[in-house]
């Protein structure tokens, strides 16, 4: 009789751990489809914006899809379906932009970079802030680095736009929008990290923004 309880104590045991492993592989695999689905909302809501006014779509893009990205990798599984993930995050507004730019006249298409090398380049950019969000779970030094850096690159991206020597200046950018931004930095931190924390990824953000301004302003 003892046998036979252990038996059947062993085929639950058996039976729990595969109902976990099947409920967490769904999980994983929901969270792809909604990684790739909501960045191909994103991208095809930003195909609306861009006919709008210039200072808004220029907060939204890449803001939006930088905000999307975090929470991607921020959520996912372990950091190498990070990587897939936030990837499949970057591809959704592409593949929406670039349907979209089937529609607009002129023959201009609509992407995140004018040219190959910057849209490369951005793709990159995007998909490692999923792993930098993934790397803000650690309650150490390198999520105090992830998240400074996270919250520095968004600054850094705003700086672009509002100074006149920016590579992607936006007249009219100074001042409210760069303090949506400056908000968004700001939200970030307090958002990922946690008590003191905070305060030491602040300071990354403060270096890797005040170091940009340095080289590019020259002083």
């Amino acid at each position: 009789m003892a046998s036979v309880d252990r038996n059947y104590a062993l085929d639950q045991n058996y039976t729990a751990a595969f109902l976990a492993d099947d409920r967490h592989e769904r999980a994983i695999v929901l969270h792809m489809v909604l990684s790739f689905v909501g960045g191909m909302v994103l991208g095809a809501l930003g195909a609306v914006l861009s006919y709008g006014p210039d200072g808004l779509y220029a907060i939204y893009e890449p803001y939006a899809y930088v905000l999307f990205v975090v929470v991607v990798g921020r959520t996912a599984a372990s950091l190498g379906w990070a990587a897939l993930t936030s990837a499949l995050a970057t591809f959704g507004p592409i593949i929406a932009l670039l349907a979209a730019s089937i529609f607009k006249s002129g023959g201009d298409f609509l992407s995140l970079g004018t040219n190959g090398v910057k849209l490369n380049f951005t793709l990159f950019t995007l998909a490692c802030f999923g792993l930098l969000a993934y790397f803000t779970r650690h309650e150490d030094l390198w999520g105090d680095l992830a998240g400074g850096a996270l919250a520095g690159l968004v600054m850094i991206d705003g700086m672009n736009k509002a100074l006149p020597d920016g590579p992607q200046y936006v007249p009219g950018f100074w001042p409210w929008s760069a303090l949506i931004v400056v908000a968004l930095a700001t939200g970030l931190l307090l958002s990922l990290r946690r008590g003191s924390a905070r305060l030491r990824s602040a300071l990354v953000a403060l270096i890797i923004a005040s170091a940009y301004f340095v080289f590019v302003v020259g002083l």
